[in-house]
């Protein structure tokens, strides 16, 4: 029996001969891109432009790993890095994130001793990992990205419809559609490298993933919002840590598993080396948004442990470099790298280490409306104003045929807590029982209402209301999603005329009110 050799070598790359010339030629196009699309603003990321936030994580290395895995920041005694998580939308336009895309996270880790292989940053103690929504890339070869990127990037709308038009395109546009997704949550889905990295040596290879955690609390405002990723990111960070699992996959065959196509999967086994935890914490202040705005991560920004490998990390170490200064440069910024402090954490919140299931909000056979202001005041602020069973009737006022809050009794608690719940009278002597079913203090809650004394007892058995807290610009804004559960199909009709006609300005005028005296 005879045992074919393969030509290629694990671990080993392939050149081609006109890399230095297609990176050029990227550099060129990206420079020209970015000046017309940010010419008399803040220029931002070429891709990945869309940030959902940037978070403080720590990246703890695996007890007891095999002492053949105990390389680059795996090596030695296991220890805990700081970290900073950048979770993006990888196109270069920023869109509604309702919109399928290829989304993107970015680990930067601080602390991490040794030489970097970058020209400009051989002393800087970070390392850096990043990752995306798609197991595999969607080129084949650097020569054909950049075909679609010259087509993509051009001035001309012409030159991008033919690059479209163009049957020979089709297997790399399939091949980009698949790669886009659908998310709710950057906490509730699973990332990969796409590309190959060095490990240790140079005959060992592995890409790189990430796989949150089942035991994940997460929270999901809406779907709908332009911005509805940062909110959810910030409503499940509001009390709740999130952790993923950082595993190698090692190339164990050059030909199955080649290094320099990254549309094909690796079919070998995930190794865990380390968890990422992110912590309960608020990061959507202007001021660090902005912060996560201006930080570069870049793949080469590494210990040549982890050398990336491949002619698309190839090309990335040119475009990175390059882009990452003509960004900085445009907005008069220094370039820099962040450090490990031991003051890091000193901001995390602690999570609710709540175990139960709240009571949700039933999502089907259901009719809702919402309303929404922006407050100039902070959430903590709103929250206990708009939470307080005092203040109800001085905001809740009558609009149109619908009356206003005038007596709230506590029935059970405080309205503090899942499970309290109170009696409401309107003007016109109607009551109803509120319940709260869920509770985050400055961040969210909701209820449940029944016992309805008037024409509503016909229509409904439930209604549910529910108040978001989410920041924006540094304000605040209130949102109330209002629920109504039908009992038949007359009701339904009825509802559908009144909840659109009187109840959503109802509540908008209620809100108004309410912003109204937070700002005084």
């Amino acid at each position: 029996m005879s045992i074919q050799v393969s030509g290629k070598k694990i671990g080993h790359e392939y050149v081609s001969a006109d890399e230095d010339t297609i990176a050029s030629q990227m550099v060129n196009e990206f420079e020209a891109q970015v000046t017309r699309m940010y010419k008399d603003k803040k220029m931002l990321r070429q891709v990945h432009t869309k940030m959902h936030g940037c978070v403080k994580a720590t990246f703890a290395v695996e007890k007891d790993l095999p002492h053949d895995l105990k390389v680059g920041v795996f090596e030695g005694e296991p220890r805990e890095y700081q970290a900073w998580v950048r979770f993006s939308n990888g196109n270069t336009e920023t869109q509604k994130d309702k919109k399928k895309d290829i989304r993107g996270i970015a680990i930067k880790l601080m602390g991490v001793p040794g030489e970097k292989i970058l020209n400009d940053a051989h002393f800087q103690e970070t390392q850096d990992f990043l990752l995306m929504s798609s197991e595999t890339f969607f080129a084949k070869t650097i020569k054909e990205l950049n075909t679609l990127l010259t087509a993509l990037t051009s001035a001309s709308k012409i030159k991008t419809l033919l690059y479209f038009l163009n049957p020979l395109h089709l297997p790399t546009l399939m091949r980009i559609k698949k790669s886009m997704v659908a998310c709710d949550n950057p906490l509730n889905i699973p990332y990969w490298s796409t590309q190959p990295y060095q490990f240790g040596t140079i005959n060992q290879a592995v890409k790189y993933h990430l796989r949150p955690s089942p035991d994940n609390q997460i929270v999901i405002e809406n779907t709908t919002d332009y911005n509805y990723l940062r909110y959810n990111l910030a409503q499940s960070l509001h009390d709740n840590e999130a952790k993923f699992d950082f595993y190698v996959q090692f190339q164990t065959d050059a030909e199955a598993m080649p290094i320099e196509d990254p549309t094909i999967p690796w079919t070998s086994q995930y190794v865990k080396m380390a968890t990422l935890t992110i912590y309960a914490q608020v990061f959507d202040s202007n001021a660090q948004m902005e912060f996560g705005d201006n930080l570069s991560f870049n793949p080469w920004h590494s210990l040549p442990a982890h050398r990336p490998l491949g002619s698309f990390n190839r090309v990335r170490k040119r475009v990175y470099e390059v882009m990452s200064k003509f960004r900085h440069d445009k907005n008069k910024l220094p370039v820099f790298e962040p450090k490990e402090s031991p003051d890091f954490l000193k901001h995390i919140l602690k999570p609710s280490g709540n175990k139960t299931i709240d009571q949700q909000v039933p999502s089907k056979k259901i009719l809702q409306t919402s309303a929404e202001v922006i407050v100039n005041c902070n959430k903590e602020k709103a929250y206990k104003y708009v939470s307080s069973v005092k203040e109800l009737p001085n905001w809740l006022l009558k609009t149109g045929p619908i009356y206003g809050v005038i007596n709230v009794t506590t029935l059970r608690g405080h309205w503090k807590n899942v499970g309290d719940n109170r009696l409401v009278e309107r003007g016109d002597s109607a009551t109803l029982v509120e319940e709260l079913i869920t509770v985050h203090p400055h961040s969210h809650y909701a209820y449940q209402t029944t016992d309805f004394s008037d024409i509503f007892k016909k229509m409904t058995n439930k209604t549910y209301g529910q108040m978001w807290f989410d920041t924006v610009d540094d304000q605040t804004r209130l949102r109330w999603v209002y629920t109504f559960t039908y009992k038949n199909i007359f009701a339904k009709l009825f509802l559908m005329l009144f909840i659109p006609l009187f109840l959503k300005k109802y509540l908008q005028n209620g809100l108004n009110n309410a912003k109204a005296y937070l700002e005084d």
